[in-house]
């Protein structure tokens, strides 16, 4: 006869009737605070419900009081080879666990926090009991070591390699440390100017400065190049200038060329800073701090290189100064083939670059498309589903044999498993699913995609599970992205379940029959067995019950409620009222469950609602107020393009959305064509920019059209070098031809700006002999550039496998691509047509004395 209100309101007050407290008296007020809930059982069981016949009838009476867990969500496990504490077993073998997941808060350094939680977390082992033991499954601060460092070797193996090209082509150990101050100042003043502006130094910082450190030397190689030689040229007169006004003079020369090759550089680096999401954040470091450091090599070029010039640069007086035997070599070979050639022939060089242009362009047709290169991280996510509706315990039982068999594995050192979701989580994932966390050793002697295999053979041979294998990097761009831990993401939106559901394994059949593809899956929605619970309002309202109040009653004997907490200490646990399982699993005893009327009456639930077994949907997601179902991919090729233009193709041939529904595809291609699409647009700008730019220094539109001649001429090597080594075009490729076009350009700039200067002040004609010596006295200083920029990019291109380098190994080999054709070709093809072409817009350049011409 006890009502279903009265055993909650006596659970609520059991803890209240069970508390001490002591009173305070603070100005007119008396307060009352409570010590602390006892935590002591039989006080609650004792609590009193209800009176009958003068007898009172006690919670314990109508309902057990025990001390129990939440309702499992999730389970968890771990196993590792590293032999946990006192095990004397050889066996290689999981355990249950809890896995503990740090996130980090936005503006804190991860290494720092990351000592910091070690630290904790060796505090906390002192109070473990025995046969308990803590391990760190996946550290982010690891990847972000081995990028780091990575890095770091990159920018010492770019600087001396640089260091040796210019020791090469000068053989003057002094002229090469000269130019080598332009390294540690120019990268010293852009650490400055990022700590100013409170800019992080991070991986993605490290490989913009490990991308510029060989254009940072390029200003420096420039200038002092041009003082020795004019030092050179003083020393051998009769009767010699002084030191200081030649040096300064040899500055001002290529002062303006220095200026506007340098803004070029800064300018085609902008388009970086206008993409957003994750593109964003990784390629926007790389873009300041190549702007910076290039702005910083500007300053030290004509204020440190020319100071220490004249200090360190002194030619003997009276006495023939030539080139090195190197160069010497160099400029006989050069004089007497290519620049012969395209002087003589300028028609051939035009073929012969029209050629490879159309070799470039079918290539760039062939090949494959993605968002980002492969992130080479140690660790790998496998995410498997089961069927839904599996329990949260045969879900464990076959995540511990998954677990079992990948540390069977030679390489794999660690393997974390977690079932469903935490009790207090928010990543919300049915019990059905399971997420292992793959720690490699550091000590593989396979490779990664051999390793990766094997884990995608083992976890195929699990009946009735599909697994997904992507990285932890990956995984969180894909939820970022798209919301689903996925590259691919199809989603169809639509009113109906069971249409949604048709339509969406419709997609994953398709999606798994192209090749690269196998691996999709749709999302776990399917009728499942419910116990459902029906209301008969005609009869509810005979009883005075409303559904809303029924629907209370039930949700809180079926689900749980928590009706007070109790406190032992600093701890807190719910108090929670529910029925026993043997009840809630009875629709027999369920149809006899009293329950409360208007009246105050009690009737039994079969009264007023029909019970009954019936099948449901295990799950209903939303995303902008309508339904929809989730088909995830993580494509097996690298190329994201092909396969996903490849799958709409199929699914608009072989798919009739029917009214209502529609389908769209997010995830990293999509990414992909928007980051394509703001840079396409803002090079356009930019580019226009860099028109009006070079026609302020030209005074002459055919001379600006003549630098432009070197961005696809930079584009070819750039395209070809790619297609035989990545065979992929990423957002990582576009700003590799971003970076090459401004790079490539500089050296038109300086060869026109030597045959205008020596034509306005060194009494030379439009003539043969005058482009030859124009292009010989700039033969050094071109090819010295190029080649330290290319050349400090040899340990990303050569390191393609190294965590870190991921990123900017396609940056490296489009520019390292880029500047052999533009040097190799633009030292034919810029002569070539200055000569044919360019004898109005020269003499009129001069004419108007443009800045080009000083």
């Amino acid at each position: 006869g006890v009502s279903f209100d009265q055993i909650y309101h006596a659970a609520s007050n059991a803890v209240k009737n069970t508390t001490g407290g002591f009173l305070t008296e603070s100005s007119q007020e008396i307060m009352v605070r409570n010590l602390g809930m006892t935590t002591d059982l039989n006080e609650i069981a004792d609590t009193v419900v209800s009176y009958e016949n003068d007898r009172p009838i006690r919670l314990k009476d109508v309902s057990n009081v025990v001390w129990d867990i939440e309702p499992m969500r999730g389970d968890a496990g771990l196993g590792t080879k590293r032999h946990l504490e006192g095990e004397s077993t050889n066996e290689v073998k999981g355990y249950p666990g809890v896995i503990l997941s740090v996130t980090k808060s936005p503006g804190f350094d991860t290494l720092g926090l990351t000592e910091q939680v070690e630290a904790a977390m060796e505090g906390l082992k002192a109070t473990l009991p025995k046969g308990v033991e803590m391990v760190s499954l996946y550290r982010q601060s690891d990847f972000i070591d081995l990028a780091i460092g990575n890095l770091e070797e990159a920018l010492r193996d770019g600087a001396i390699m640089v260091a040796i090209i210019l020791f090469l082509f000068l053989f003057n150990l002094r002229i090469t440390l000269i130019t080598l101050t332009a390294i540690p100042l120019s990268l010293g003043m852009t650490i400055i100017v990022f700590d100013l502006f409170g800019l992080s130094v991070n991986s993605m910082t490290l490989g913009g400065l490990a991308v510029a450190i060989g254009m940072v030397v390029d200003d420096a190689i420039v200038d002092v190049e041009n003082v020795f030689r004019r030092l050179r040229e003083n020393a051998e007169l009769a009767e010699p200038k002084p030191t200081i006004e030649v040096i300064a003079r040899a500055s001002a020369e290529v002062r303006s060329s220095i200026l506007y090759a340098t803004i070029l550089i800064i300018l085609v680096f902008l388009p970086l800073l206008a993409l957003s999401g994750v593109e964003g954040r990784l390629f926007s470091p790389i873009a300041i701090a190549t702007i910076v450091s290039m702005a910083a090599s500007f300053v030290v070029s004509l204020t440190v290189i020319p100071v220490l010039s004249s200090f360190l640069l002194k030619p003997k007086a009276g006495k023939t100064h030539g080139d090195g035997l190197f160069v010497r070599g160099l400029k006989w070979v050069f004089t007497k083939t290519w620049l012969n050639l395209s002087l003589s022939q300028p028609l051939v060089v035009f073929l012969i670059t029209g050629g490879l242009l159309y070799f470039a362009y079918d290539a760039s047709t062939k090949m494959g498309g993605n968002f980002l290169p492969p992130f080479r991280e140690p660790t790998a996510v496998v995410a498997t589903t089961t069927a839904p509706g599996t329990s949260l315990k045969q879900t464990t039982e076959i995540a511990a044999t998954a677990q079992d068999l990948l540390l069977k594995i030679p390489e794999v050192e660690t393997v974390g498993y977690r079932v469903g979701r935490a009790e207090r989580g928010d990543h919300v994932v049915p019990v059905s699913t399971v997420e292992f966390d793959v720690e490699f050793a550091a000590t593989a002697e396979r490779s990664q995609a051999e390793i990766l295999d094997d884990i995608r053979t083992t976890m195929k041979g699990i009946p009735g599970t599909f697994s997904a294998i992507s990285g932890p990097l990956a995984d969180r761009i894909g939820h970022m992205l798209s919301g689903v831990s996925a590259k691919i993401a199809v989603k169809i939106y639509g009113p109906e379940l069971n249409e949604l559901r048709r339509l969406g394994m419709e997609v994953v059949e398709i999606a798994r029959a192209i090749p690269g593809l196998e691996e999709a899956r749709g999302e776990q929605q399917a009728p499942i067995p419910q116990l459902r619970i029906e209301v008969d309002r005609k009869r509810a309202l005979a009883y005075g019950i409303t559904p809303g109040e029924l629907n209370e009653q039930l949700a809180t004997l079926m689900g749980g409620e928590a009706v007070a907490e109790v406190y032992e200490g600093q701890r807190v646990y719910d108090l929670v009222i529910r029925l026993p399982i043997e009840w809630r699993e009875s629709p027999q005893r369920l149809e006899q469950l009293y329950v409360n009327t208007q009246s105050g009456q009690q009737v039994p639930l079969s009264y007023v609602a029909d019970i009954r077994q019936a099948t449901g949907p295990n799950t209903i997601l939303r995303e902008n107020t309508q339904r929809r179902f989730v088909v995830s991919i993580n494509p097996t090729t690298s190329d994201l393009n092909a396969v996903v233009e490849q799958l709409q193709m199929e699914i608009a041939e072989k798919i009739d959305l029917p009214l209502g529904y529609t389908l769209s595809f997010e995830g990293e291609y999509e990414a992909q064509q928007a980051a394509r699409k703001t840079i396409l647009i803002m090079s356009l700008i930019i580019l226009l920019v860099i028109t009006f730019l070079l026609y302020s220094y030209f005074q002459s539109f055919s001379l600006v059209c003549l630098v432009l001649t070197n961005i696809p001429i930079s584009l070819i090597g750039g395209i070809l070098y790619t297609r035989y080594t990545l065979d992929n075009i990423s957002v990582a490729t576009l700003v590799g031809f971003i970076a090459i076009i401004g790079i490539a350009s500089r050296n038109s700039i300086m060869m026109l700006s030597h045959y205008l200067h020596l034509m306005r002040h060194e009494g030379e004609g439009f003539t043969r002999s005058m482009v030859e010596r124009g292009t010989l006295e700039r033969l050094v200083p071109v090819l010295m550039t190029a080649l330290a920029a290319g050349i400090a990019l040899v340990p990303l291109v050569l390191a393609a496998e190294d965590p870190g380098k991921e990123i900017l190994n396609p940056v490296a080999i489009v520019i390292l691509g880029g500047l052999f054709s533009s040097t190799l070709l633009g030292l034919g093809v810029t002569p070539a047509i200055f000569y044919t072409f360019c004898r109005k817009a020269a003499e009129g350049s001069i004419r108007l004395k443009s800045a080009a011409s000083e």
